[in-house]
């Protein structure tokens, strides 16, 4: 039987979802360590995508099969197991060729960032010590973001797929009252590697002044290229929604209010 884990997980202390062989700090490994000790047999995780280390999940799928005739609820078995790091919502029966990473028609991040230090804000949004930010030329940049079919040089490793052709449904940003907090969302069929971290990296530049909307445009066509930081911060990443042809879950874990 095949079967789709529903979950979510905060990513601080984990070196990103996928299994590694220098380190067992990643969410793949504890799941698939948890998962043996519970059932007494090996079980390969495939999840839904990579998460880059210190990056979270409010929402999280993940599958693998196992033919345990579950004589105990394993979700609450599980949760017990895991570090509270890791939440496990659902395990949901699916057919046999369902598959979490390339079966899903759209994912959704989000990324918060802070302009005050606030200890509280920090393990999950990403603090900049910048003085002001242009918020119109920002969405100025996502106007482009949206119009963008390629995203060749929006990501950190293009030559790895086979094509790094994107469908962006959704790039906005909302600010705070105050203007002291920002969260930038994105909607996409796809995201390539660093590809959020990369794009919100440019728009804090554009947001400088530090580079014009001209430029802006140029460099996410390979025109030229920008002397600036490479990527964002991780810890104000969130993966937030993944949504299925034939599943779709409401998120169940929150950090800021929506």
């Amino acid at each position: 039987m095949r079967y789709f884990m529903h979950l979510a997980y905060r990513g601080t202390a984990f070196s990103g979802w996928q299994r590694q062989s220098n380190t067992e700090k990643s969410i793949q490994a504890l799941l698939e360590n948890t998962l043996e000790k519970m059932t007494g047999q090996p079980i390969t995780i495939m999840g839904c995508g990579r998460t880059d280390s210190g990056v979270h999940a409010m929402q999280y799928f993940a599958h693998f099969d196992c033919d345990e005739s579950w004589s105990y609820d394993p979700v609450e078995r599980l949760n017990r197991m895991l570090p509270q790091d890791v939440s496990i919502y659902e395990m949901i029966p699916v057919h046999e060729r369902a598959h979490t990473r390339y079966d899903a028609i759209k994912r959704s991040y989000e990324y918060h960032l802070h302009l005050q230090p606030n200890p509280f804000l920090a393990p999950f949004s990403a603090y900049y010590m910048l003085e002001e930010l242009d918020i119109a030329a920002m969405r100025s940049g996502l106007d482009r973001i949206r119009e963008i079919e390629d995203f060749r040089h929006l990501c950190l490793t293009p030559d790895r797929f086979k094509n790094t052709l994107c469908k962006m449904y959704q790039a906005d940003l909302t600010v705070s009252e105050d203007g002291l907090r920002l969260c930038f969302s994105f909607t996409a069929n796809r995201f390539l590697k660093s590809m959020i971290r990369i794009i919100v990296s440019r728009l804090l530049a554009l947001g400088e002044g530090k580079i014009t909307l001209t430029q802006f445009e140029d460099i996410n066509t390979g025109n030229q290229q920008l002397r600036y930081r490479t990527l964002a911060f991780p810890q104000g990443l969130h993966l937030t929604k993944i949504i299925y042809p034939y599943l779709e879950r409401d998120v169940k874990s929150y950090i800021f209010n929506r």
